[in-house]
């Protein structure tokens, strides 16, 4: 099978993150085609080269990435850096005021080991029993049989949290060259 060269470049906090935006975006545009789409999703990133700028310029980076790289792999660098948020408070809270009472209504749960409630009911014996008719049906699972207060009437919503971000908060850009497969 032949190879050709495939490049990215992707605004992305890390070079993790920009290497998944990059595989995604080959699926989207390529397609997978068994492993031969000619596009950066049939390689496996191996190599960040961002320590070489310091000694080339991101043309000859790129050209020794062009002329270097194995098949099926491909390496990338930062071409620039990221700036964080360094705002002390990172979000922002918007609350939603209850006006009048809320009504709560008892409810008993059989929840299972990963915490999901799987059963519910108005009293504890009902429970109790959907939970062993379910545990019957299937016998792998395990339930716990809790109480709690369900919002029955009211506002559900009590606050919204945002992220905040800052003014000079910036995605780093990322450049990825890989010889895929076709």
């Amino acid at each position: 099978m032949g190879a050709t060269n495939a490049t990215a470049t992707i605004r992305a906090n890390n070079i993790g993150t920009a290497w998944n935006e990059a595989v995604e975006d080959a699926n989207e545009y390529s397609g997978h085609q068994e492993g031969y789409s000619g596009d950066l999703n049939t390689c496996d990133f191996t190599k960040d080269l961002t320590y070489k700028l310091s000694s080339m310029s991101e043309e000859k980076l790129v050209e020794y990435m062009y002329e270097n790289c194995p098949k099926r792999e491909a390496w990338g660098f930062c071409s620039k850096k990221p700036v964080g948020n360094t705002n002390k408070i990172k979000t922002v809270v918007t609350t939603n005021p209850q006006k009048g009472t809320r009504k709560w209504k008892t409810e008993f749960q059989g929840i299972n080991l990963s915490g999901n409630a799987v059963v519910t009911a108005d009293s504890q014996t009902e429970c109790i029993k959907k939970s062993r008719a379910y545990v019957e049906k299937n016998p792998r699972q395990r339930l716990r049989v809790e109480i709690t207060k369900i919002l029955a009437e009211g506002n559900h919503r009590c606050a919204e949290i945002t992220y905040k971000s800052s003014s000079k908060e910036t995605r780093g850009t990322y450049i990825f060259v890989g010889l895929a497969s076709c």
